[in-house]
């Protein structure tokens, strides 16, 4: 019996994906006023009952799609390890961690979301949406840093806020790795580096 529930949950769990990869790919080539359930459905193969079963009208569909995200680049596991650390330096090289796997997996898919939301005011919404995760993840990063005494006297959490949410932004990875070559690897070192001296504490 649970074998037959495992396969359905899989199954269940490839039809989801599927039909979120459809609608991400459409509202952005498309638009999402013009979008339709069908033609989601059409473009993944499913049909359009399915859609509304598996995930959901397209409001849904459209925060789904940025919890999708998250989960792409393992973001809910990493938050509550940050969380739960009691090293700064772990602290600050989880958070690190974070946007690297953010661009290294999700940076097609963020860029094409930025390009859409110029023109596209939904797509915009859920966009602005996205930047203020980033930025909310980096003040409770920021804070759990102070509440620790990971952080330098002369830095408040407002600071490190900002030099965290700044410094990891998508574009910044993508210039370094796309524009000048650098690897992820070699990205996240920099970054981690750059953080612990402007941030911590000796």
């Amino acid at each position: 019996m649970s074998s037959g529930k495992s396969r359905r949950a899989v199954q269940a769990a490839e039809t989801q994906q599927l039909i979120l990869n459809a609608a991400l790919k459409l509202f952005i080539s498309k638009g999402y006023g013009v979008t339709s359930i069908a033609d989601i459905a059409s473009d993944a193969g499913v049909a359009v009952p399915t859609v509304y079963t598996s995930v959901g009208p397209k409001p849904v569909l459209l925060r789904r799609l940025l919890d999708w995200v998250d989960e792409q680049a393992d973001i809910p596991a990493l938050a509550t390890e940050i969380m739960a650390s009691r090293d700064p330096s772990q602290v600050l090289g989880l958070q690190v961690t974070i946007a690297r796997q953010l661009s290294e997996r999700c940076g097609d898919i963020l860029a094409a979301l930025a390009s859409a939301a110029q023109v596209d005011e939904d797509l915009a919404r859920i966009y602005a949406e996205g930047q203020s995760r980033h930025i909310e993840g980096s003040r409770k990063t920021a804070k759990h840093l102070r509440e620790l005494k990971g952080l330098r006297d002369d830095v408040t959490p407002e600071r490190a806020a900002a030099l965290i949410g700044t410094l990891t932004l998508p574009v910044v990875w993508a210039t370094l790795t796309r524009d000048y070559g650098w690897t992820f690897g070699d990205a996240e070192a920099w970054m981690f580096a750059t953080l612990r001296e402007q941030l911590l504490a000796e």
